[in-house]
């Protein structure tokens, strides 16, 4: 896709608060790329060591206004030493700080902070912390037994997962519940039972997969659907032609970048939650290419790069942080399949392949009673 200004918004001389705020933020755009263009060149490189030194200084300390993420503790693990991963940078010397940041809950699954209920987003975050930490120590932080009762106990009679005690039901849970089970090799009939029917149930007619039955197909609950018929080899239940118009249509002209529903602005983070699914789903119907890689890049190492401070961000004018600087970079190794000093991911579990692999053996390994 060669960048044209032709692919401008054109809202038809009707505008409304979503057509101008999608001027804006192409006109933010328009200004960089401008610049680069002038320059000879709308192309980037990654600052690869401006966004180690913005992670670590995260782990070494955030802000008291990250308190507000009190209950996501697990999440700032995994982002930080997911991207670190991806990045091939060496995350050894924060074991013992993510090791400690794990709480474990007497019932099974894993907490968010102290004192609180377990939680399936937290817990898949625990866990795959604990993947990229990678030692037999940080394995066996995990109780299979009592996650597998946990795990059963947020079963709902549809197929779908709650994502804590009396909380929220949504394609989320099915697939925090699924990645867990599948690393941990504690899957069975009875766990899986409805669950990729409750995910069809799911797929809009744009196409795309909607948090539960009825409602606006976006991109995250895309990704988390689609990544869990991948796991249960399902893939084929859905819709894939019409998946596959849905997600495509979520690239945007101009931008380069992906969106995550009809209508919305560009987001940084839809590289991993869009460009995965492309991934899962190029793998499902045999195809190549199901977005215009290069415009993505563009998009990410042109706009998205604080270049002062670290870190990669939603869009133009936002800041950078944790959450988008993970997601941004997943995306970015997706759309160039490993090839450009990025490690390879695999976009069904969001990490790379090596810890992932490692974590399969030992757990693969292990015997019933353990």
């Amino acid at each position: 896709m060669a960048f044209s200004y032709d692919f401008r918004y054109d809202d038809n001389l009707f505008e409304t608060d979503t057509s101008l705020k999608q001027i804006e933020v192409e006109d933010s755009i328009a200004r960089i790329y401008a610049k680069h263009i002038r320059q000879g060149t709308l192309q980037a490189g990654l600052l690869r060591s401006t966004h180690e030194q913005f992670i670590r200084d995260s782990i070494h300390g955030l802000s008291s206004g990250f308190t507000v993420l009190d209950a996501s503790q697990p999440w700032l693990a995994f982002w930080c030493l997911n991207s670190l991963d991806i990045l091939g940078c060496d995350a050894s010397e924060f074991e013992q700080q993510a090791l400690d940041t794990m709480v474990p809950h007497e019932s099974g699954g894993f907490c968010g902070g102290f004192k609180q209920l377990p939680h399936m987003a937290g817990t898949y975050a625990s866990i795959m912390a604990l993947v990229l930490v990678g030692t037999k120590r940080a394995f066996d932080l995990v109780d299979r037994k009592a996650t597998y009762r946990w795990l059963m106990s947020m079963k709902q009679a549809d197929g779908s997962f709650a994502m804590h005690l009396d909380g929220e039901v949504d394609v989320r849970g099915v697939y925090c519940a699924m990645v867990i089970a599948s690393v941990l090799n504690i899957m069975t009939p009875e766990l899986v039972a409805g669950s990729a029917e409750f995910i069809v149930r799911c797929q809009t007619c744009e196409g795309g997969i909607g948090p539960y039955p009825g409602v606006e197909a976006h991109g995250g609950y895309t990704l988390c659907g689609l990544a869990a018929l991948d796991i249960l080899n399902k893939t084929q239940l859905l819709d894939l032609q019409r998946l596959a118009r849905w997600i495509s249509s979520r690239q945007l002209a101009f931008e380069g970048g992906f969106n995550g529903r009809t209508n919305k602005l560009v987001d940084g983070c839809y590289s991993y939650w869009m460009g995965g699914a492309c991934s899962i789903l190029q793998k499902a119907l045999k195809q190549d290419w199901l977005y215009e890689p290069a415009a993505l890049q563009r998009y990410v190492l042109v706009c998205c790069q604080d270049k002062k401070l670290g870190g990669l961000l939603d869009k133009p004018g936002k800041s950078a942080d944790l959450y988008h600087t993970m997601y941004c970079l997943l995306g970015l190794s997706l759309s160039q399949n490993g090839t450009a000093g990025l490690k390879p991911v695999d976009p069904v579990y969001g990490i790379s392949t090596a810890p992932l692999e490692k974590a399969f053996n030992y757990f693969y390994s292990l015997t019933d009673d353990k």
